[in-house]
């Protein structure tokens, strides 16, 4: 099955895009075999899918063959019903597989390795995963143009390697797999994860003007704006501080004879007032009062006040990961701050591996490897890779990423619509404005020191929406890191509360939600 990105058929020079020499794409194909298993207090049965679908770029058609993993619950005559929900999930990267998400969050196996600690070699082992989202919706497991087992064409990658074509290369891919698999008319869900969450809002908003109107989106360790991941901006501090709070609290450094909720309290209040104010004064700031901040941003954060003092009061959180545990030789996990290993320079800024993922890449790329071949019957080269091949350090098309995104029109920019890297807030905005219907789950965790969760309350609080449409997103929040089902607790909630947003109306959302209040703001004139 074949997906156009968009509608022209010819180029710029009045001629129809034609298959580009050299190496070909395989041909579409899909496998299937039939499980069963435990859920919910009974026996299930389902079909287990691997499979491409080719898609079309407007330059190159072909452009990419993107490799599925799908889960569809099976009736007592072992039929699929079409009218059940259908969720379309990725991880991020950009350029990542999907194995992540596959093998350790919602599909009806789950590798069984340690949390937040080291994990040893092989043999790692599946089991059957009691938290599964099968019983309340099929699955599509989806992997990037050129990562995991999707195939891309060099011609493509100036189009699919950027924002906006990824975007435009899942609404495609969606739209193909709607019309193969016979699901035009079943309820559609989306759930991406970290720069998911970028591809996922935006995706929302194109999917919707490409003629499919999502039932709900659920978007997991965000990031929505790249404005604010640059050191220059003062956001990029506060965002951070209440992980940094929580992070520290978790090792012992910190807010010991509190509960945790109440050390967030004290952390977002400190991050949303002094430490705000402070960096906004610049260098106007008094000495004794950066003095004051330093020494309350320490108690908070288990930092020594001086450090903090010497970093102007913005620490980066490269260097909070280093320092916290610093005297006992480790360094904390930039993906899950529980996490903490060695590190072989202790007194450069910089880490010498990101030990949180050290511990866990492994493991889940080898285990994805033998369940997709052996188990699901996937026999097709190329091997699997877990990211695309592209250059982060590049900036030719192709090559790279390409990071300019264009927002919906009449977006207050004084850029224009196309801004030099991805805010997608504006996205999300008119998706949901223009279905009011859309509804929205924010899920972080709390330990996350990639994304981390005040921030994205921070975007969310800028969504714009006119009030009878800020209930349309609910948050909840989650005991781990980036990837918060790595914790079979954290799991576990995560499945019950897609199954409550799933089973709910916009209205129901309340229900839901676990931002708590934020305090008024004393905000005198």
């Amino acid at each position: 099955m074949s997906a156009s990105i968009a509608e022209p058929s010819t180029n710029q020079t009045g001629t129809k895009p034609a298959v580009p020499a050299g190496r070909q794409l395989p041909e579409p194909c899909e496998k299937t075999t039939f499980h069963s298993m435990q859920a919910e207090g009974h026996e299930i049965r389902y079909a287990a899918k691997v499979g491409t679908i080719l898609i079309d770029t407007p330059k190159v058609k072909p452009a990419a063959s993107v490799f599925y993993t799908s889960f569809e619950l099976l009736d007592a005559n072992d039929r699929v019903n079409p009218e059940r929900p259908v969720t379309f999930i990725f991880n991020g990267g950009p350029g990542s597989s999907t194995t992540f998400l596959l093998m350790g969050s919602i599909a009806p196996k789950r590798i069984d390795v340690p949390d937040a600690a080291p994990v040893p070699a092989a043999p790692y082992h599946l089991a059957d995963n009691p938290h599964t989202l099968l019983p309340a919706s099929d699955l599509v497991f989806i992997d990037a143009p050129g990562a995991g087992f999707s195939e891309i064409l060099d011609a493509a990658k100036p189009e699919l390697w950027s924002v906006d074509g990824d975007v435009a290369g899942f609404s495609a891919f969606i739209r193909a797999y709607l019309s193969s698999h016979h699901r035009w008319n079943s309820p559609k869900y989306v759930l991406g994860e970290s720069y998911g969450t970028t591809r996922g809002a935006a995706l929302a908003y194109r999917l919707q003007q490409d003629g499919v109107a999502l039932n709900g989106l659920t978007l997991i360790s965000n990031i929505l704006d790249y404005a604010y991941t640059l050191d220059t901006s003062d956001q990029f501090y506060i965002g951070y501080f209440p992980t940094f709070a929580s992070v520290a609290r978790y090792h012992g450094r910190a807010a010991n004879e509190v509960e945790q909720s109440e050390h967030l309290r004290a952390a977002r209040a400190f991050a949303n007032g002094p430490l705000r104010l402070a960096l906004a004064a610049g260098a106007s700031l008094p000495d004794y009062v950066r003095h004051q901040v330093a020494e309350r941003y320490a108690e908070l954060t288990g930092l020594d006040a001086k450090y903090v003092y010497d970093s102007d009061l913005r620490v980066v959180d490269m260097r909070f990961r280093k320092e916290l545990l610093r005297d006992e030789g480790r360094i904390v996990g930039r993906y899950d701050g529980r996490v903490a290993g060695y590190d072989l320079d202790r007194m450069n800024d910089e880490e010498t591996f990101v030990v949180d993922d050290a511990f866990l890449d492994p493991a889940y790329s080898s285990l994805a490897n033998a369940y997709l071949r052996d188990e699901l019957g996937w026999d097709r080269k190329p091997e699997r890779v877990g990211f695309a091949d592209f250059d982060w350090n590049a900036t030719t098309p192709g090559k790279g990423w390409t990071w300019w995104h264009k927002q919906p029109d009449m977006t207050k920019s004084s850029w224009g619509q196309n801004i030099p890297f991805p805010n997608v807030v504006p996205d999300l905005a008119a998706a949901i404005a223009h279905q009011p219907t859309l509804k929205v789950l924010i899920g972080n965790g709390v330990y996350d020191l990639c994304t981390p969760f005040f921030q994205t309350e921070y975007d969310i609080d800028h969504l714009g929406l006119p009030k009878p449409l800020q209930g349309n997103v609910a948050f909840t929040y989650y005991p781990a890191g980036h990837m918060l089902y790595s914790s079979v607790p954290s799991l576990a909630k995560f499945s019950e509360d897609l199954k409550r947003f799933y089973a709910s109306d916009v209205t129901g959302l309340r229900a839901i939600d676990e931002r708590p209040a934020a305090p008024v703001p004393d905000i005198q004139l």
